[in-house]
């Protein structure tokens, strides 16, 4: 029978296991709580109304991966390293399917680059798009992609978690299919401020398009290819996400206008999931400088998460920014 490893046991590690049926699936937690509840009742708290599947085993401990040639990663972005060091110590798996979104802060690498290093042999594909993890567990119609390589692996990997209600498109972007994927949470943030703040539709659709504008930039200097933020891992997961408050990232913008005076480290410790938009500001800020490039949008949800800036400051700051060519 065949071993799959899930690193990650939050709701989209375990919406990935609900995908996959040909084999035996292990998924690793440290939360002693979920292990129990997923070996012993088949449910996850973070998946409400989610029957798991019988081929699905939680554990607490990493050795338990080492027959797993497949290992997906739905881990927070900041905690992936130090997993996968630990890991690195049991066994080298041949494929890695990052599904985490979002930049190593500390690093200020994409999650493909920190793998890469730790892991120079295992293939490396990456998994993204415009996706609420609850939605997939209950069968809900999604589409995404699948970054890699080789068509081959790609092909593969298609066979182990494709459905009919859970639609898999091939690119060979990785740098552009992770940029997307990460960058859209920190703009979901600006986004969740200017519902809170009713600042009414049309400064919402200005926002995600001028917000893709930046998107757009940054990836031309990184060497993503340009048609990747076109589709679902660009275009499709920023709608998604800017729009929807399911998204934790929007909600925490909500929240920090309804919270004013509520101190933003507060917020997040009030939360039980990860913001992972908070996290990935930082690191797109330092990106921005490296590069030297205009990101204003991104810049000021940077000063207002990190410097304790003032949100109308900012916005009257961007709006009276001197008119350019739309694209430049």
């Amino acid at each position: 029978m065949k071993n799959y490893g899930i690193l990650g046991a939050g709701a989209w590690g375990t919406s990935i296991s609900t995908l996959i049926h040909d084999g035996r699936v292990n998924i690793w937690t440290r939360n002693k709580k979920i292990v129990k509840l997923i070996n012993t009742k088949k449910i996850n708290p973070y998946l409400k109304n989610v029957k798991l599947p019988p081929n699905l085993r939680a554990t607490e401990n990493l050795n338990d991966l080492k027959n797993c040639d497949h290992i997906f990663i739905a881990l927070p972005a900041q905690k992936i390293k130090n997993i996968l060091m630990m890991l690195k110590k049991i066994l080298i798996p041949e494929n890695f399917i990052i599904c985490s979104k979002g930049i190593d802060m500390k690093n200020n690498k994409l999650l493909s680059e920190i793998v890469s290093e730790l892991f120079p042999k295992s293939k490396i594909a990456i998994l993204s798009g415009p996706c609420f993890a609850n939605e997939v567990a209950q069968k809900k119609p999604t589409a995404v992609i699948l970054s890699i390589k080789n068509r081959k692996s790609f092909d593969k990997i298609k066979n182990i978690i494709s459905k009919k209600y859970f639609r898999i498109y091939y690119n060979n972007d990785l740098v552009g299919s992770q940029l997307g994927g990460s960058i859209k949470n920190v703009y979901a943030i600006g986004a969740g401020i200017i519902k809170g703040l009713n600042l009414g539709e049309n400064a919402q659709s200005a926002y995600i398009s001028r917000s893709f504008a930046e998107i757009l930039r940054l990836g031309k200097k990184m060497k993503a290819k340009e048609k990747t933020f076109f589709g679902l891992s660009g275009l499709g997961d920023l709608i998604l996400t800017c729009n929807s408050k399911k998204s934790r990232n929007t909600f925490f913008g909500l929240s920090i206008v309804k919270f004013k005076k509520k101190n933003i480290n507060n917020i997040l410790m009030s939360k039980k999931t990860i913001t992972e938009g908070y996290y990935t500001s930082k690191a797109l800020f330092k990106l921005s400088k490296k590069y030297k490039i205009e990101m204003p949008i991104s810049n000021s949800i940077y000063k207002i998460l990190y410097k304790k800036a003032d949100i109308q400051k900012e916005i009257n700051l961007i709006l009276s920014r001197s008119l350019k060519k739309e694209f430049y």
